[in-house]
C-alpha cells in the first residue's frame, strides 16, 4: 500500500546565536587619523573616545543646516589618533588577520585614504 503523505525535506536545525564573547565580527572598520602635513593647517577631525570621531569643517568653511552649525559624529571598531605607531597599528589591525590567513582561514583588508 502507498501512502498518500507526501515525504518532506528534513528541515536543517537552526543554530542559535552564542553569547561567546571570543568569536570575532567579521568586520572590523577601524579610522586613523593622519597627522596634517603643514602644521599651520586646520584639523577638521577630532578624536572623541577611542571608537568615535566627530568631524567638523574648517573655520572658513562652514556648513549651516537650519541656521545652526552642525558636526558628525562616526563610530568604529577603534580609532587611532596621530601619534599611533605604524608597528601598534599594525599589531592591532593587520597582525589578528595575517595570522588567521596563516592558518588557513580567508580574509581581506581594505585601506581607503
Amino acid at each position: 500500500l502507498k501512502s498518500n503523505r507526501e515525504t518532506k525535506t528534513p528541515r536543517k536545525p537552526v543554530l542559535k546565536k552564542s553569547s561567546n564573547t571570543s568569536l570575532k565580527d567579521p568586520v572590523g572598520v577601524y579610522c586613523r587619523v593622519r597627522p596634517l602635513s603643514v602644521q599651520d593647517q586646520e584639523c577638521c577631525i577630532e578624536v572623541i573616545s577611542e571608537t568615535t570621531i566627530q568631524i567638523h569643517p574648517p573655520d572658513g568653511y562652514r556648513i549651516f543646516r537650519n541656521g545652526e552649525y552642525r558636526e558628525t559624529q562616526y563610530t568604529f571598531k577603534e580609532v587611532f589618533g596621530t601619534l599611533v605607531t605604524q608597528k601598534a597599528l599594525f599589531d592591532v589591525v593587520a597582525r589578528p588577520l595575517v595570522e588567521d590567513l596563516i592558518r588557513g582561514k580567508n580574509g581581506m583588508q581594505l585601506f581607503c585614504i
